[in-house]
């Protein structure tokens, strides 16, 4: 949990910066809550992970699209470290780093089933009109494997299947990580392994194509430094390279590819 100073700063600008957004004044809120983010990275009350949530939360505020966004950004940044999300990250972080020179840690297993956490969530095409339709994470106790599965159409528009994680204190453990293994087997297609560096819905995600084998199980690298950031489907320029530290949530794509024909059954 954040500690009672750095608590008590949060609250006593969530007390004042509120009640500035529900009179109509979502600048103002913003303002509030950006001078109270500064003041605790300025005296150095907060914790080095606290400060770098705070730091990142300004920087996405004074760059987002509207005043009401920047409002919302600080506010969820204020609500990740109130409820100690922060925390637990950064300990997850000191555990992870504690592994040996060179050692391999487990950040995900689905050998015994889908994990409490993080939950994950469907996000298709639908949201662009769309009719792709995904079955989101599922378990196959067969294979002992989770399975990403539906269908890939370009009726209606869009093209595209892909879930992605919650914002999970677990991640965190990857701040001692140069990249990503994973075990999968596949069916030929290219897919897409997604990173946030925050908790928002939309915004840039880093994402390192692969293309997993047909049919047999193989392990995949995904090294940070090969993540490209792209804000929907477009790469982003002068975007700092994804680190293990930033990662907040994980997704997985596959995209129309049209040599492929009308419509696409995926399996994963």
């Amino acid at each position: 949990m954040a500690t009672p100073v750095v608590a008590d700063s949060i609250r006593n600008a969530i007390a004042v910066g509120a009640p500035i957004y529900n009179a109509g004044d979502p600048g103002g809120c913003m303002n509030t809550y950006v001078r109270a983010a500064l003041d605790l990275v300025e005296k150095g009350s907060a914790s080095e992970g606290e400060k770098a949530a705070l730091q990142d939360a300004v920087r996405r505020a004074l760059e987002a699209g509207s005043k009401d966004e920047g409002a919302w950004i600080m506010r969820r940044s204020f609500d990740s470290i109130l409820s100690g999300a922060v925390a637990a990250r950064e300990s997850a972080a000191r555990v992870a780093a504690s592994a040996g020179p060179g050692g391999e840690f487990e950040v995900l297993n689905f050998e015994m089933g889908l994990p409490v956490a993080p939950r994950w969530r469907i996000m298709d095409d639908v949201i662009m009109g769309g009719m792709s339709q995904s079955d989101g994470l599922t378990y196959n106790p067969a294979d002992r494997a989770a399975v990403f599965s539906g269908r890939v159409t370009t009726d209606g528009g869009g093209g595209f299947a892909s879930l992605r994680s919650d914002d999970w204190a677990g991640f965190s453990s990857l701040a001692a990580a140069r990249g990503v293994r994973m075990t999968v087997q596949g069916d030929g297609r290219q897919y897409k392994l997604s990173a946030k560096t925050d908790g928002d819905y939309d915004g840039v995600q880093y994402q390192y194509d692969f293309t997993p084998p047909a049919g047999t199980w193989t392990q995949v690298e995904l090294p940070f430094a090969g993540f490209k950031p792209t804000f929907r489907g477009r790469t982003v320029p002068n975007r700092p390279p994804l680190q293990g530290l930033q990662i907040r949530q994980l997704g997985l794509m596959v995209r129309w590819v049209w040599r492929q024909g009308r419509a696409a059954d995926l399996v994963n």
